[in-house]
């Protein structure tokens, strides 16, 4: 009797913990994007030689050369906040004020 009860126990446990990091697994894929980091497209258009730029969380300045390949897939306003995967290349930029980078993912969030 007392050996059924215990197996019950254990059988409940563990199914909770399957529950729990199941739930977990899910929340933390809606919530955040492989390999992308939180940013914010930003008009720089008042500024020679400069367009739409992305701000990253920690305030770095992206100066992207693809932007408008993603027309289609995000609104490119001023503001708007997205998911972004990039790659910085070697170029010389007119704007001057952030890395110059090849946009590989952009995404609204």
């Amino acid at each position: 009797m007392m050996n059924g009860m215990i197996n019950k126990r254990i059988s409940m446990k563990s199914k909770l913990v399957i529950l729990f990091l199941i739930l977990v697994a899910y929340s933390s894929c809606s919530k955040s994007k492989s390999g992308m980091e939180k940013a914010r497209l930003q008009d720089y258009t008042g500024l020679d030689g400069c367009g739409m730029l992305i701000e990253l969380e920690n305030g770095s300045l992206l100066e992207p050369t693809n932007l408008s390949d993603f027309q289609n897939d995000v609104n490119i306003t001023d503001n708007q906040k997205v998911w972004v995967k990039y790659h910085e290349i070697s170029a010389g930029s007119i704007c001057m004020v952030g890395k110059v980078v090849v946009i590989d993912e952009l995404q609204n969030r």
